[in-house]
């Protein structure tokens, strides 16, 4: 087992001294080529992890936080999300004295399962050789988080409730079932009783509680659940505007519709209108999640704001408590309701 192998068992299978080997694993150009060699051999066959976060221990920092994006990179650039989480992390980080690292692992790009073993033992190994003090993770993450946590003795926190339940894993979420209530609620006190839903699948935890938030919203609203007026996307703007459009022919009688998500929400007001329904009017439409195109599109979307300032603050916060050797439990944020033109 890799965590019984220690940094003397590399450098005497590798026949250098212990310092060489700490200098390979943490400074590579300060070790000649032929001995580097010799050492990532040794490290490779005897699967051993360079221990970080028992070098902070020791008080050594590089002041360096390593953010593990689990997603197509690409979604970086052309969706406002990411930047709004993402943001107030760095912005946190820099006031603490901290350089943020930004990690890509974009899961489709790589020939195994996201939620297999070898997938958790090979992103533990590639993320172990970043020089950083801690990890934040944030994208789709895999199922298997929790390996992958374990294998990685770097203090790590997530953004995003894992779909499994976890005392190893430390996260922080929006509480989605409250804000997909809280849609909900707001539509039936608009007097509308045919409230559709469009998530965007129920592989991911975020998908999954705003769903149940929905079916919550109906049933404190003294609405019975119907499985008609539910559908489910694959997030992308195409998909889910041929599921809006497959929806409205199916029940002419929807008179509002909830979208899991605010690119969801975009693709469901350009169906509306492609069919002549006016957003706002005939149909009212609530988003999820306040991105910056919210206030770009007509009409302007009512959508559940996140609170990203506070989720980034509790994210390094709770990191910078780790890298104390301190307990961190994880929290859930409160979204709020942001009014305006198309509900």
């Amino acid at each position: 087992m890799s965590e019984n192998v220690t940094l003397e068992d590399v450098a005497k299978r590798a026949k250098v001294s212990r310092a060489t080997v700490s200098r390979a694993v943490n400074k590579p150009d300060s070790v000649s080529p032929e001995a580097l060699k010799r050492i990532n051999k040794a490290i490779a066959d005897m699967h051993y992890i360079p221990n970080r976060h028992a070098r902070a221990l020791t008080g050594v920092r590089s002041k360096s936080i390593g953010l593990i994006f689990f997603h197509d990179i690409k979604t970086l650039f052309y969706t406002s999300f990411w930047g709004h989480v993402i943001n107030p992390i760095y912005e946190k980080l820099k006031s603490e004295g901290y350089d943020l690292q930004i990690i890509a692992h974009s899961n489709i790009d790589l020939n195994m399962s996201a939620d297999s073993d070898a997938f958790a033992t090979s992103i533990s190994q590639k993320i172990s050789d970043y020089h950083v003090d801690g990890f934040i993770v944030v994208g789709q993450s895999p199922r298997n988080l929790e390996s992958i946590f374990s294998q990685i003795r770097t203090p790590m926190v997530a953004f995003g409730e894992p779909i499994f339940s976890s005392e190893i894993v430390s996260w922080v979420d929006t509480n989605n079932v409250l804000g997909g209530r809280i849609a909900v609620e707001y539509l039936a006190g608009k007097k509308k009783k045919r409230i559709a839903i469009i998530t965007g699948g129920l592989e991911e935890r975020w998908s999954i509680s705003r769903f149940e938030g929905y079916k919550k919203g109906l049933a404190k609203a003294g609405i019975t659940f119907d499985p008609s007026l539910v559908e489910h996307c694959n997030n992308s703007f195409s998909d889910a505007t041929n599921v809006t459009q497959r929806l409205m022919h199916k029940r002419h009688d929807v008179d509002a519709i909830f979208a899991a998500n605010d690119e969801i929400a975009f693709a469901v007001v350009q169906a509306l209108k492609e069919l002549n329904y006016g957003v706002g009017t005939d149909v009212l439409v609530v988003g999820f999640d306040n991105t910056n195109r919210a206030i770009q599109t007509y009409p302007l979307l009512t959508t559940i704001g996140q609170d990203y300032e506070k989720i980034g603050e509790y994210l390094v916060s709770g990191l910078l408590q780790k890298l104390k050797g301190q307990k961190v439990n994880s929290k859930k944020v409160t979204p709020k309701l942001i009014i305006r033109d198309s509900a």
